[in-house]
């Protein structure tokens, strides 16, 4: 394949790319909103929890009278009297006034539920907007080095044109042209799977966004890096840890599920009222208000399940002690993760200083070259190598602030454990 052609299908891939549809702005900033408002698994852990909040107040409930009422027409035929329908109902009212507390160890449970979900949530939506943060930084990244390979391309035609110029002139050969035909026939290649990952970030950032598919974003041109960045500086209380948190919820929750189980063997007191009509097939008067009947009472209920319950409770003991050492755990791994991320910011914070020195000398070098080249001191293949070493050493010093950029997202992320 000649370079026109290489050079057709680089230009269509990036065309489509930028003209296939229009363009959506979008910055670092706005993704959180996004995530909020666009992205579905968000909204579904949102609704769960608006779920998990309509149980809470179970323990002022429970002392609201509770009812039961039916009403039907029965036709029956008793021993030597004539076939007969007659109506029935029944209206029964209970109150409850003691369950051996555990209304409240209910209330208990169900709000560490929602602790619980809560969490869940705030995961669900942290790692949702960590990947997207990661892949807005991996396209500006792509776009920056898509720009350094256009700037390089244009270097190489310059270079080019001299080696023509050159080899015209009877100062060089065949070869000099042939070594920037091959290192434009190679950066176009790049371009063409560079301008590929592009699009394929862009339908990953579409989808994390509850966008079309192929919904295109303008964004800023380079990584930035902000080089009084507070960030590793920062610190956190790792009790209020999304995991450790979760865990810490699940073990009150065990351990009042578990303690209701325990509790079998406490009674229940209730007060009740019921009224009950019953047809001549149950009561034989023929007199229908004789077959009515009304009560108030109080009632004292036990229940014994065979042990069931007590083994059911010891069991989800041993769950809230397990979830009380994860969370310990947690809470040491997740201090050990937090540090290992501060100082991952502060060495490539080192080395983004460091990059950006290699860019200015790699052009120093590069200009050298270009001149030494000019009076036949150097040749081609030098030219060229220049030329690639600055485009390595400004891709470096691009993948050093992109890696800044997501390591301080995932630093992002654990920062925004607290509720």
């Amino acid at each position: 394949m000649n370079n026109k052609w290489q050079l057709l299908i680089c230009v269509l891939v990036s065309l489509h790319g930028q003209f296939g549809h229009a363009a959506m702005p979008l910055a670092a900033e706005d993704l959180e909103e996004l995530i909020k408002t666009k992205n579905k698994k968000v909204a579904a852990t949102t609704l769960e929890l608006r779920g998990v909040e309509k149980r809470l107040g179970y323990l002022k409930r429970s002392f609201i009278p509770t009812g039961e009422a039916w009403v039907g027409q029965e036709k029956f035929q008793t021993g030597p009297y004539e076939t007969m329908s007659e109506p029935m109902y029944s209206l029964r009212a209970n109150l409850n006034l003691y369950r051996g507390g555990r209304d409240s160890l209910e209330e208990t449970s169900r709000k560490a539920q929602k602790t619980s979900m809560q969490v869940q949530a705030q995961q669900v939506l942290q790692n949702e907007l960590f990947e997207a943060r990661e892949l807005y930084w991996y396209l500006v990244y792509l776009k920056e080095i898509y720009s350094l390979y256009t700037s390089t391309l244009k270097q190489n035609e310059n270079n080019l044109s001299k080696a023509v110029k050159r080899i015209n002139s009877g100062l060089s050969t065949n070869v000099d042209k042939l070594e920037f035909e091959i290192s434009e026939t190679q950066l176009r290649q790049d371009m063409a799977r560079i301008s590929v990952s592009m699009s394929t970030t862009q339908r990953r950032i579409a989808a994390l966004l509850g966008l079309e598919a192929e919904t295109q974003f303008e964004t800023i041109s380079a990584v930035p890096h902000d080089h009084n960045d507070t960030t590793p500086n920062q610190t956190m209380d790792f009790n209020l840890f999304r995991d450790v948190r979760l865990e810490l919820a699940n073990k009150v929750d065990f351990e009042a599920q578990g303690k209701i189980l325990k509790r079998w063997w406490t009674p229940r007191v209730d007060v009740y009222a019921e009224s009950i009509l019953s047809n001549f097939r149950e009561r034989s008067f023929y007199t229908q208000n004789d077959q009515i009947d009304n009560a108030l009472g109080i009632r004292l209920s036990f229940n014994f399940d065979g042990f069931q319950g007590q083994y059911d409770g010891e069991a989800l003991t041993a769950r809230s002690l397990a979830a009380q050492l994860r969370a310990d755990q947690i809470k040491i791994e997740a201090e050990a993760a937090f540090n290992t991320a501060k100082q991952e910011l502060t060495l490539l914070h080192d080395l983004i200083h460091e990059g950006e020195r290699n860019v200015e000398k790699g052009a120093q070098y590069l200009s050298q070259t270009q001149s030494e080249y000019a009076r036949g001191v150097k040749n081609s293949p030098d030219v060229l190598s220049a030329t690639l070493k600055q485009l390595d050493f400004k891709k470096r010093f691009a993948e050093l602030r992109r890696d800044y950029a997501i390591a301080k997202a995932q630093l992002q992320s654990l920062l925004a454990s607290e509720p």
